[in-house]
């Protein structure tokens, strides 16, 4: 930087600092220091300062400490008032300062403690110095104390002879540290240090043990020291010792399951700070009253609590950042919060930190207040690059109501809605005039009233629900009342406020949800209208509460949270599923329920989708089938690495697949779909055949365990090679020559929906190779049409239609007939046409024959459309669990006989 432009930076510093023009008259010796640093990194600059030789003297070592302060603070000021530096640079290079300096103080009277207490150089102090807030957090404030905690690894004698006891070693060591730092001096200080936080507060012991702090969090601790211990990094210390620190605080902080009491707890210490705020006229207190940063700590911070520590997550681990910062990108990245709220949200962060830092630039004070004379208030408006102070205070109030109206969204009071006037009255008796709104009378039949009051008192007169606390009680009356209301709104059925009902009582000794429900009353509508149009959706809902959060945050969509984007990210949720695995990687059972978790919580979000119209039938299979190919590849790893580590195998599933069959092969999956498979290994490339059989026994095994999230899949092996009495997993060769020589033409059928899935990739072409030659082979057409047909009349002999209904799948013109006309398409033509050996799925196929000239193209596409139609029939029996489709004979009459001429005419019937 030439002087000139030097001159005219230091002079811009001075305006915005009265702290650094003292500092330059009292050590002019700054400046030269200055100049020759002015274009570094503030970061680089403090890095360069921790490197310097210490003092071996405290009085020197401290005099040192308050020099490189002073160097550090003009540095950071210097490049943030010139534009040189953003926040990101300021608040990195304070807080790098911080650790500098307590790292520093530690090593230094450590040393000399050691030798006062005749303990060896070797037995090095275990102090872990804990930094809290914004420190710990690496987001300090230039002119912040620093709030401190001190753990050791455990009491016990540091020198037996003199009965000297660690614990009052690190005392001793706490003290001195403390006094390096704090203390004022005619150099001034360094930080000032809060040991507050630290348990029992000021009445609490200095240093505690390990096992002291682990009883302190078990016990005594309030619920708002979570939100303080969520930001606490350990500064100092080894390695081992800080992993302990760190099993201790992760569980204390983060629970395992969606903490949303964490609202009301959170509520409440905001609620005290704000009043606190108001006593001492701190209205325009940037950090702690209305608008402030503290709101937006508290908006992002409550997110972590509540679902930054899930049991079974496979998402959320990367919520449990330190930073406000990450922690509001992590929002959005999870579908919590819009970019759009999210970025505001930042926006606001920055200006208000920035703000912040140009207030306590002025003297060198920890403060956030306004100023209220003119010459600051031109001071602060220069520095924040505005021209007049009603332009920046215009601004500022922009920022403060974006923050007052997201804050206002996450901890708006219920209090309201909990005095609200019940629908039941003091007896606990379900009072029938809560049903007879116009809306109510609407939607619950006068039948049907009593039999939802009599459903209602009953429960309410129940043993379990008077085992209740009177909070839990009043939570889950708020919520019987607003369910009745919300079925009315929404225009359901009794059916459905009774699956409503079905999920409030299995969870209503769970405050967290029933805290869900209550805090976010939109849920409860999102709930009604999933248990309307799905039976399945709302038995899992019942069965796996911990779901509802994704009801509510992780399943609004692309077309509603972040447009643009995909409705699955499968390379995040790949990437998710096999890092929370891996973290699993001793605890099989823990790897089942993550397995199960990701299904049930990916399906539940097609399954809305659906609902709201966001996704038609053949999306939904494509999407329910790449996650069975995800999860499916995943436990074939996953069983693999158990069987490599019991028997020193290769570090990878080399040469084995999974084929898959039937409707997953051809991606035409539903929600309660089996899976069809065949397993297959190349010799060439894969372990023992000894070891593959083990393996192909693993991966069907933990398909098909029973664990508490359920089963992952359903499968049926009775597709490979020789059926049931066959070997469980063939060789590439061997399933070729079964194929060629010995194969059903049913088997043929069957391959034509075949689909590498999962596995060795290499085995994908190979594959393919084989189906290829198979389903390319000539065949005497007649001979193929007279065992297609015997084969069709087989199965509508065993799977007989009722006599008032009939099965969509196997009915006449139904399902599997447009199935068995595409199959032999494919099987008779495959050999001249080579197009139909795609994996395409019904409708393009039909279509693909028509444009070959095999079939009519009015007919193609008459069965094509009924082919949809009956998928969307079928589609909605699986969403009420019901396990076939059964329509009554005057249903899809056109489209039946649709396909039927179609089959006639293919098969000269």
């Amino acid at each position: 930087m030439d002087n000139p432009s030097f001159d005219q930076a230091i002079q811009r510093l001075f305006r915005a600092s009265r702290y650094a023009e003292r500092m330059m008259s009292a050590h002019p010796d700054h400046l030269p220091w200055l100049r020759k640093h002015a274009e570094t990194s503030a970061v680089a600059t403090v890095a360069a300062l921790a490197q310097a030789a210490r003092a071996t003297s405290t009085d020197a070592f401290d005099q040192q400490l308050r020099r490189e302060r002073q160097q550090a603070m003009l540095a950071i000021l210097f490049r943030d008032i010139n534009g040189l530096a953003d926040l990101d640079e300021v608040v990195t290079a304070i807080s790098a300062f911080a650790d500098h300096v307590v790292a520093a103080t530690r090593t230094h009277h450590a040393q000399a403690l050691l030798a006062e207490f005749g303990i060896p150089p070797s037995d090095n102090s275990d102090l872990m110095i804990v930094g809290m807030g914004k420190l710990g957090a690496h987001e300090l404030n230039v002119s912040s104390d620093i709030d401190l905690i001190f753990v050791h690894r455990a009491d016990g004698e540091a020198n037996a002879e003199a009965e000297r006891s660690w614990h009052e070693f690190h005392a001793q060591l706490g003290r001195r540290i403390i006094r390096s730092i704090d203390q004022l001096t005619e150099h001034g200080y360094v930080f000032r240090v809060d040991m507050r936080l630290r348990p029992f507060g000021d009445s609490g012991p200095l240093v505690s043990s390990l096992a002291s702090l682990e009883s302190y969090f078990l016990h005594q601790a309030r619920p708002w020291e979570r939100y303080a211990w969520l930001k606490a990094r350990a500064m100092t210390g080894e390695p081992n010792n800080i992993e302990q620190l760190e099993d201790l605080i992760s569980p204390f902080v983060f629970r395992r399951y969606h903490d949303y009491a964490a609202i009301d707890e959170m509520r409440a210490l905001h609620s005290q700070i704000r009043a606190e705020a108001n006593k001492r006229g701190k209205q325009n207190d940037i950090k702690v009253g209305e608008g402030g940063i503290r709101e937006i700590e508290f908006v992002a911070q409550l997110n972590q609590l509540i679902r930054g520590g899930r049991n079974g997550s496979v998402r959320h681990a990367d919520l449990q950042t330190r930073s406000t910062r990450e922690a509001l990108q992590q929002l959005t990245r999870h579908n919590i919060l819009s970019h759009q709220r999210t970025s505001a949200l930042s926006d606001a962060y920055t200006f208000l930190r920035k703000l912040e830092h140009r207030l306590q630039y002025l003297d060198d004070t920890q403060t956030q207040s306004l100023p209220s004379n003119a010459d600051d208030q031109q001071r602060i408006t220069e520095a924040m690059g505005v021209d007049t102070w009603e332009a920046f205070f215009d601004t500022l109030t922009a920022h403060r109501s974006t923050v007052t109206a997201e804050f206002e969204a996450a901890f708006g009071d219920t209090e309201a809605r909990l005095e609200k006037r019940k629908t039941l009255d003091n007896t606990g008796s379900f009072r029938l005039n809560a049903l007879e709104t116009p809306v109510n009378t609407r939607v619950y039949q006068a039948d049907a009233r009593p039999k939802i009051a009599e459903r209602v008192s009953h429960w309410l007169a129940s043993s379990r629900m008077q085992s209740l606390s009177p909070r839990l009680r009043s939570r889950l009356e708020l919520l019987i009342e607003r369910a009745v209301q919300v079925c009315g709104e929404v225009d359901t059925s009794t059916i459905t406020l009774f699956r409503l009902f079905d999920l409030l009582e299995a969870i209503d000794k769970r405050e967290t949800y029933l805290a869900f429900l209550t805090e976010y009353p939109d849920a409860l509508i999102r709930v009604a209208r999933i248990a309307n149009h799905s039976a399945w959706a709302a038995t899992l809902l019942q069965r796996h509460p911990i779901l509802l959060d994704d009801v509510m945050f992780s399943t609004q969509g692309a077309s509603t949270v972040n447009p643009g984007r995909a409705l699955i990210d499968w390379k995040h949720e790949r990437a998710a599923i096999d890092a929370a695995c891996d973290s699993a990687a001793t605890d099989v059972e823990h790897q089942y329920e993550l397995l199960r978790h990701a299904k049930q919580r990916i399906t539940l979000k097609l399954n809305i989708a659906d609902i709201e119209g966001r996704l038609g039938v053949m999306g939904l299979s494509d999407e329910l089938s790449l996650l069975a190919d995800m999860l499916v590849d995943i436990t074939v790893k996953l069983a693999w690495r158990s069987i490599q580590a019991a028997d020193a195998a290769p570090s990878l599933p080399f040469g084995f697949a999974v084929i898959g069959y039937g409707k997953w092969g051809s991606k035409e999956l539903g929600y309660a779909s089996d899976l069809d498979m065949v397993f297959l290994y190349d010799p060439g490339r894969a372990a023992s055949v000894e070891t593959v059989a083990k393996l192909a026994q693993r991966v069907n095994s933990w398909l098909n365990t029973m664990t508490a999230g359920g089963v992952l899949y359903e499968t049926d092996l009775r597709l490979r090679p020789d059926g049931v009495s066959g070997l469980l997993v063939s060789t590439v060769d061997a399933f070729r020559d079964y194929q060629l020589n010995r194969a059903w033409t049913w088997e043929h059928q069957a391959l034509t929906r075949g689909r590498w899935c999962a596995g060795d990739p290499a085995l994908l072409a190979p594959f393919e190779a084989v189906r290829a030659e198979v389903l390319c082979k000539p065949r005497d057409v007649s001979v193929l049409k007279r065992e297609i047909i015997e084969m069709r009349y087989k199965m509508r002999t065993e799977k007989k239609d009722k006599p008032d209904l009939l099965d969509l799948k196997n009915t006449e013109g139904g399902i599997v007939d447009i199935e068995f006309i595409v199959q032999f398409l494919i099987l008779a033509h495959s050999f001249l046409h080579r197009e139909f050996l795609g994996n395409l799925g019904n409708f393009a196929l039909l279509a693909r024959a028509a444009a070959l000239g095999l079939i009519e193209e009015e007919r193609a596409a008459e069965v094509g459309k009924a082919y949809l139609a009956f998928r969307e029939r079928l589609h909605r029996a699986q969403n009420n669990s019901e396990r076939k489709a059964w329509i009554h004979p005057d249903e899809l009459m056109t489209e039946r006989a649709a396909v039927t001429k179609l089959w006639r005419a293919i098969f000269d019937e």
